[in-house]
């Protein structure tokens, strides 16, 4: 995830990646604090781990801005829990972050983010939508690796041959990312096909 990436919401303030997922795992189930607390300590993608104390600032925000809204629940243990839900806004913003573009000059950096909005899509986009992003994310992809080819193949003498060969893995690793936007795709028109042969 990029720390630094924000999408505006209706008020134009600007959300970090880390609320964008907060509002997705809320709109598919509400949660307490404390329930999306244990949720991020037990995923894998540590990336989205929230730092002590970033989280539940992060849901008042959110709340401010009246994309979230809590309500008191108790719990079996007789705890007065917040539950958060998702507002019509909150979810608008959102779909707003899944449908954000591609772009090439920040593929490589954005990658992790892209593939989160990626994950996320499924129940609130339709599929062309999906196969489109997935093909704006493949055309980025495959500028970027012709890039660092080019730009190597230019250096060839002048670098040494460590920085020779951590271009060769930056190119190799997103020549992988490539071929998986290309088995994605083809995965997803696969299905599309399925279920219009069961109709």
């Amino acid at each position: 995830m990029s720390p630094g990436a924000t999408v505006p919401d209706a008020a134009g303030r600007r959300l970090t990646d880390f609320e964008q997922v907060l509002l997705a795992v809320i709109a598919s189930e509400p949660r307490s604090g404390y329930g999306l607390k244990k949720m991020f300590t037990s995923s894998p993608a540590s990336v989205y781990q929230p730092s002590p104390g970033a989280l539940y600032p992060a849901l008042r925000r959110l709340e401010e801005r009246g994309l979230l809204q809590a309500e008191q629940q108790m719990s079996s243990g007789r705890r007065a829990l917040r539950m958060y839900q998702v507002t019509d806004a909150g979810l608008a913003v959102y779909l707003e972050w899944l449908r954000r573009p591609v772009v090439p000059e920040t593929v490589a950096t954005d990658l992790g983010q892209h593939l989160m909005r990626f994950s996320l899509m499924e129940n609130y986009l339709e599929r062309a939508e999906v196969i489109a992003f997935l093909a704006d994310l493949g055309g980025a992809l495959d500028g970027f690796v012709t890039g660092v080819e080019q730009f190597a193949a230019s250096r060839q003498g002048v670098l040494g041959q460590h920085a020779l060969l951590a271009l060769e893995h930056g190119i190799a690793t997103h020549r992988a990312s490539l071929e998986w936007v290309r088995s994605a795709m083809a995965a997803l028109g696969e299905t599309s096909d399925v279920a219009l042969a069961a109709q």
